[in-house]
């Protein structure tokens, strides 16, 4: 999966939360827990997304320096 594949899917999870999101600020307390889950799913793919782009600069730099 590319980063753009990656980022585009943390992307459609969150529109999809933004229904909870809304519910919660409208009082439905069970909206609420459906969203803080669904923002802890987000934050650990951004955070599987950061170490991807880190691994591929890392890559990259060990390919330009010379052996």
């Amino acid at each position: 999966m590319t980063t753009l594949e990656k980022l585009t899917l943390v992307l459609k999870e969150l529109e999809l939360s933004l229904r909870d999101a809304e519910k919660f600020d409208s009082g439905n307390t069970s909206a609420g827990a459906r969203l803080r889950k669904q923002s802890q799913v987000a934050v650990r793919s951004l955070k599987e997304l950061r170490k991807m782009v880190q691994d591929v600069k890392a890559a990259r730099k060990a390919e330009k320096t010379p052996a």
